[in-house]
């Protein structure tokens, strides 16, 4: 077996090392994934502009749904193998799409339940809305936390012939297994979101791209880990 054939557990990433390697990988093949980043922040744009008008505007994260999961499977092929096309974009949904899109809306129905209970805890006030709205808040958090481990094991190009279920299970038994390193991650990805939605060219342009990249090269290598599935190594 030559070494480019060679397969072995993966070591356990490390957040700065991490960083660094998706802010290469954004650099090499920017001009694929900026251009796919501007696809999702068009969309983005379009959909809060449509939500700030009128509740047609929900409809609008319909569509929001299959541009992130283009946007992750990109992220999740370039870190598998090395390379990316822009039909990768649509890869990623081939086949799955019906699955792959009641996923998404059921997570955003859950963050739509959670913000809802959390603006109706600040509102009732006192001990009862006190409870309803830290209740609120860390189910919110707990949905981001999932939402990053579970999204880039789902588009996995080594795992896209599973069940979908057994992805999921096993980005949250991730979530559950490293919740220190996991939850750190999780917080990068946060400031650096909000950081890009205050400069909006950022988050528009490249930065969409660059918090996927950061979440697959976190994740896959963590989740082969805690599989024990070796992983193909670089020729």
């Amino acid at each position: 077996m030559s070494r480019a054939e060679e397969r072995t557990l993966p070591p356990a990433p490390r957040l700065g090392r991490v960083l660094r390697t998706a802010a290469e990988d954004l650099y090499y093949h920017g001009v694929r994934l900026v251009v796919a980043n501007v696809i999702w922040g068009f969309g983005a744009l379009v959909t809060a502009f449509a939500l700030s008008r009128s509740l047609l505007g929900l409809l609008g994260l319909l569509a929001m749904v299959p541009l992130t999961i283009g946007l992750m499977g990109m992220a999740t092929t370039l870190v598998r193998e090395r390379t990316v096309v822009m039909t990768d974009f649509v890869r990623a949904v081939r086949g799955r799409f019906w699955k792959l899109l009641g996923l998404g809306l059921a997570e955003f129905g859950l963050i739509g339940v959670a913000g809802f209970d959390l603006f109706l805890g600040i509102q009732v006030g006192g001990i009862v809305g006190l409870v309803l709205s830290v209740v609120a808040f860390y189910s919110i958090l707990a949905l981001w936390v999932l939402a990053l481990t579970v999204w880039p094991i789902v588009l996995d190009p080594e795992r896209r012939s599973e069940p979908m279920l057994s992805a999921v299970r096993l980005g949250a038994l991730l979530a559950l297994a490293h919740p220190v390193r996991v939850g750190l991650m999780a917080a990068v990805a946060a400031i650096i979101a909000l950081v890009s939605m205050i400069l909006a060219a950022a988050i528009i342009s490249f930065a969409a791209a660059y918090i996927a990249l950061v979440v697959a090269h976190f994740v896959l290598p963590s989740a082969d880990r805690l599989e024990g599935r070796p992983t193909l190594l670089e020729g």
